[in-house]
């Protein structure tokens, strides 16, 4: 097993981030990988090369306002972040697909279906999605007042996205299910399948959150299939 996910080379980002940017050209440089996965599905894709369309035009409509809200708020938020830092929502990832095509590797668009997801976050108790979307107002306030270089350092931090992750958790254990872990297990079983048809390295540009999650997932999938 430890020779199989050898072969996935995991490079954790943080959304925003010029130094992600950087972070996330120079590994597929390095590695010369035989496919780029990246944390995008195809309407994100699409979203980020024709950002003229927006959030309404995503299909399906019949997730639910409220999904719908929570996930716009999030994005205000991100893209509040961005401006502060010169780095687009999302650049990190468009970065490792030039860089990818650059060498001939081969791209894959690893994340669950934004649509999937927003259903997901329909079978959330309400209460914990309006807590969440509460605080979003507060945390752009102290974005575009403050200096967002500081929240990015905090970030970086040794531990911190790992404390970060373990206070979600705590606080939104439904939100942390539909957004985080039932991802981390989509994306695992997207890497396991690209795995299976490609003998090379993998190169996987994943947001830093995700970066433990799916690794866990992957090594359960790769344990499993030896067990067997």
């Amino acid at each position: 097993m430890s020779d199989e996910i050898d072969r996935v080379v995991f490079v954790a980002v943080i959304h925003t981030d010029t130094e992600s940017v950087k972070r996330a050209k120079e590994a597929v440089k390095e590695v010369q990988p035989d496919v780029v996965a990246v944390e995008l599905d195809r309407q994100r894709y699409q979203q980020l090369i024709d950002p003229d369309k927006t959030m309404e035009n995503w299909e399906p409509a019949s997730t639910g306002d409220v999904a719908q809200d929570l996930i716009q708020h999030m994005a205000i938020l991100e893209k509040s972040l961005g401006e502060m830092t010169g780095s687009n929502v999302g650049e990190e990832m468009l970065a490792a697909i030039e860089e990818g095509r650059k060498i001939g590797a081969k791209i894959a668009l690893v994340d669950r279906p934004i649509h999937v997801t927003m259903q997901a976050i329909t079978r959330v108790p309400l209460d914990e999605i309006y807590r969440l979307m509460g605080v979003v107002p507060d945390a752009k306030r102290d974005i575009q007042e403050g200096d967002a270089t500081d929240v990015l350092s905090m970030l970086k931090e040794e531990g911190a996205i790992e404390n970060l992750m373990r206070d979600f958790y705590s606080e939104y254990p439904g939100l942390a299910d539909a957004l985080i872990h039932q991802r981390d297990l989509y994306v695992a079983n997207a890497l396991r399948s690209i795995m299976k048809d490609v003998p090379g390295k993998i190169v996987a540009v994943l947001g830093a959150g995700h970066i433990e999650g799916v690794r866990k997932e992957l090594v359960d999938l790769l344990d499993s299939e030896a067990a067997s």
